[in-house]
Parts: structure tokens; sequence; C-alpha cells
């Protein structure tokens, strides 16, 4: 077939093809669409008569959007910034009303012509296990018509096109119920109060901003209001470069640093959702609930969240049996077990594989799915299968700080400094509220540089007194220091937590730190705290 290329082994039938073209079109998100219906139409058409290399620029701004024969693409660029739109779109479709679709439409970027392919299998190891949604209860947040007080100026087209950013990167998280735009056009330049909107559209949080021009700058706000009280939440400001060349990458950037800190593992949503979850009482809890359970485990990490998460996970389980984020969050948690000691429980690794797997298999697009996964293989050491699934998370979402920032994180405890770091820093740098914890690898790599100066100020900013690495970090860097005092101190904060930490001690530093010689540094440090009997 000369319908696209790449395509997986086996080329979908032409029938299957327009059956799949047709169940896009007659979705909610294109019906309201004609110009998006008319392009993608027009492509699939052309592909499947066999006029694949004639979809060009010209072709499709002659055929699709009515220019004349004179048409220049370097003068007009209406195809390649509707094209830019199609593709979001399609993403977006797949992300949510097409999540479980057999077929898939794309248009890769550098042309304009449609790839057609088979989606992928369930892994083996849960081949008898049918694709879930999970629960409808997740939050749900709409994305309203940004403002643009300067009427009729030539920013209209920027204003509208970041609402189609933000709404697309906010579809990229799975446990956030997306309204589609076309539903939010009817509050455009109308003075609703945010509690009627949230009620009309059975949503939670409410999106909106401005963009505002003056002679010398573009200032874009964006806030975001929860609808059961009406309160704003958050509000930020940017102000791109006048001269930017690419608006439609200023429009990226912003919509992802904005979509970070909202909708982030370690966003405002689950951290304000979570807190609410925690003061409930678990019989009272829904399937979504024992996940923010999770996401409050994941702020404070002490044994009693530890417990309170495990309990409502298992619950949620046993409720919806096809949840594959709780299953991956079960997952999770009993790794974490693994390398942290919360509680006695048998092979916590062995159960640990087999939820995180589960979770893929259910699925299969959910990024936290596979970022359990990706953890559980890096505490059984499974090196290769580790960054061959943080690849694989990556590509789900580029843009999400918290799961960039764990795979910068598990990469570099590997030894894999030069990317993981920069994989690290991007993540923190995309949601500014990123968990604490992250400062374990800076900590990590000024230490085994001998920057013990810069180490301990990393380690001040761990922040977990409650975890074992706590003390650890400073106990270590306080005795290169020559602080031997205040480094006894943290050694005896150190075994308040883990009293047989002298024997047990490796073992705990080597479940998270892969790099021998770093091992040998740290233990050696220990002992110059006064660890002295540490094996």
């Amino acid at each position: 077939m000369s319908a696209g290329s790449p395509m997986s082994e086996k080329a979908p039938d032409p029938s299957a093809i327009r059956d799949q073209l047709n169940r896009i079109l007659d979705s909610e998100e294109f019906r309201a669409s004609v110009k998006q219906r008319r392009f993608l139409h027009f492509v699939v058409d052309e592909a499947l008569a066999g006029r694949g290399a004639g979809i060009k620029g010209y072709t499709i701004a002659v055929n699709v959007y009515g220019r004349d024969a004179d048409f220049d693409p370097q003068l007009d660029p209406i195809v390649r910034v509707e094209a830019g739109r199609l593709r979001r779109a399609l993403e977006r479709y797949y992300l949510t009303a097409g999540n479980a679709d057999p077929l898939r439409i794309d248009v890769p970027k550098g042309g304009y012509l449609p790839r057609f392919r088979l989606l992928r299998d369930v892994p083996a190891l849960a081949a008898n296990v049918t694709p879930a949604s999970g629960p409808s209860a997740v939050a749900a947040i709409a994305v309203l018509p940004f403002t643009d007080p300067t009427a009729g100026s030539d920013h209209a087209f920027f204003a509208d096109g970041l609402v189609e950013e933000l709404t697309a990167e906010l579809a990229r998280y799975q446990d956030l119920r997306v309204i589609a735009a076309q539903s939010c056009v009817q509050f455009r330049d109308r003075q609703t109060d945010p509690r009627e909107i949230g009620a009309q559209l059975g949503v939670r949080f409410l999106l909106s901003g401005s963009v505002f021009r003056d002679r010398k700058a573009i200032k874009i706000g964006v806030r975001l209001v929860d609808t059961s009280t009406g309160e704003q939440v958050w509000s930020e400001y940017y102000r791109p470069d006048e001269s930017a060349a690419d608006l439609i990458a200023v429009q990226d950037d912003i919509a992802c640093r904005a979509v970070g800190v909202i909708a982030d593992q370690w966003g405002l949503i689950s951290r304000r959702l979570s807190r609410e979850a925690a003061r409930k009482a678990p019989a009272d809890l829904g399937a979504y609930e024992a996940v923010l359970r999770f996401y409050h485990y994941e702020t404070v990490l002490t044994p009693a969240s530890f417990t309170d998460a495990l309990e409502a996970l298992d619950r949620a389980v046993a409720s919806e049996p096809r949840y594959g984020l709780a299953w991956s969050m079960l997952g999770h948690l009993h790794a974490d077990n693994h390398a942290l000691g919360f509680h006695a429980i048998d092979d916590n690794l062995g159960k640990a594989l087999e939820y995180a797997m589960k979770g893929v298999a259910l699925e299969p697009d959910s990024q936290f799915a596979w970022d359990a996964l990706a953890l559980t293989h890096f505490h059984l050491g499974n090196r290769e299968l580790l960054l061959e699934t943080i690849d694989k998370t990556l590509a789900l979402n580029p843009n999400s700080p918290y799961i960039v920032g764990v795979a910068g994180w598990h990469m570099s405890l590997y030894g894999e400094w030069e990317r993981g770091l920069q994989l690290l820093a991007h993540g923190m740098e995309l949601n500014p509220c990123h968990p604490t914890w992250f400062h374990l690898v800076p900590f990590m790599n000024r230490y085994r540089l001998g920057e013990y100066e810069l180490a301990y100020a990393e380690a001040l900013k761990f922040n977990y007194p409650e975890l074992f690495w706590d003390p650890l970090m400073r106990a270590a860097a306080l005795a290169r220091l020559g602080r031997r005092a205040a480094a006894r101190e943290a050694v005896d904060q150190l075994l308040a937590l883990i009293p047989d930490f002298a024997t047990s001690g490796r073992s705990f530093i080597a479940s998270y730190v892969k790099v021998g010689e770093l091992v040998d540094e740290l233990v050696d440090g220990l002992r110059e705290a006064g660890l002295a009997d540490l094996e």
C-alpha cells in the first residue's frame, strides 16, 4: 500500500481504514471542526487512491481550502498551521474518545502523507486482560476561550491556538477528563460565574486566560479556578519574546509549562484533591479517591500514608479489577516497600512486577503504568529493561514534569549521569513544585565529585525526616566536611529510624544507588561520621 510509511507488519485493510476515518470524523472533537474534517478526509482519500505522492501543501491548499492556482506556501502558512492543529486533534482523539480504537491514523510531521497502523497488542503476560478505561469519577477540567482585550488584534489566532494546545496537553494525563474545546465556545465573551460553568460542563476545574498586547510585548495570563468554591487557586503570566519567529513554538512552550504545574502527578489538581481524600474515612473512598491516597503518600512518604494507600488501592482493585492505574500504583507501592522497608511484606518485588505488568496490560497508553514498570525494573536490577521502559514512558508524554524527572533520577542512579541529570533538570524546571526527594540525585552527583558543600546543600533540600535518606545524606556530607559533631548527630537520627543500620545499611543504600564505587564512598563517609562498624 502506498498510503504511508512506516506501518505495522500487517498493513490495515482499506475498508478498516475507512471505518476508522468515519469513527474519527463522527467524534465530538471533529464534528465541530469543518477544516480538520476536510483536511483529514482529503489526505486519506488521496492516499487510498494511490495518489500519496501528490499530497503536498499546494494540493491541500487548492482542494481543501479553495486557494487560487497561484498559491504560494511561503507567503500563506494556512496548510502548515492547520496541519499542526490536525496532528494535535488526532493525538487528543486517541488519548480520549479513540483510546480503544483498533487502528490509528496519523499525519507525521515533515509532510502531509497519512500513516495507517494497527495498534499493538497488550503485553503477553496479561493477554487475557481486557483493556480498561478506569472509573469515571476522575477529575474533570475545561479550558475556556481566552480573552483578547485588544479587539481586532492580529493575536486573536494566537489566543485560540493556545487554547487548543492547552487542551491537547491536558489530554495527555490519563487521570484527567478533559472537556472538548467545542463545548466551551459558548462561554466566549460571557461573564459567567465559574460555579455555574462548572455545573453546566460537569467539571471541577476551569483553566482560562487572557492575551494582552501593547506596543512592546505580549503578555499571556493563565489561571486555574476550582468551580466547587469559585476560588482561583493559581495564576501565572508569561511574556514571550515579541520577535519570536515561531509563535506555534511559543504556544507549545507556554502550554507545556502551565499544564505541567496544573496536571502533573505533583501538580496543583492532584495535590488539592489528595488532601481532600486524605481526610475521608477509608470506607467512604471510591476507586479514584484511592488513587488520590497514593498521591498523598507520594507527598509525605511515611509508613502511615503507605499503609493508607496500600489498603485503599487493595479495595479499589477488588471492586474494580480492570482499573489499570490502581494496579500500577500497587506495583509502585510494593517496589517502594522493598527499598524503603515500611512494612514486612513477602516477595515485594515479585508482587511489584506482577501488578505493574498488569497495569500496563490494562492501560497500555498510561504513562504512569510504564513508569511503575520502570521502577520495578530499577529495583530488580534489570538495567537494559529499565532504559528500554524509560524510553517508552517518555514517548507517551515528554512534557510530564514528574515522569521526566523520575526518568532522569533513575538513569542517574544507574550511572547515566549526563542524560539523567539533563532529564531531571528539565522535569524540575517544568514544575517548580517537584518532589523534594528529587534532590537525592543532585546530592549523589555532588558527593561523587567531591563537592561536599554543594552536596550538603542538596541534602538540606531533601526534607523527608521520616526517611533514612534524610539523615544519611547529611551525615555523609558533614563527615567529609570535617564537621564530626553534626555528622554524629545525623547518625543518631539515622539509627533512630533504622536501629540495625550497621548491618543492613549497605543493602539499603544499594537499593537505590546502582554504582558500586559510589556506594563504597557513601559507606566510607558514614563510617567517618561515627558508624565505624557499618559493614
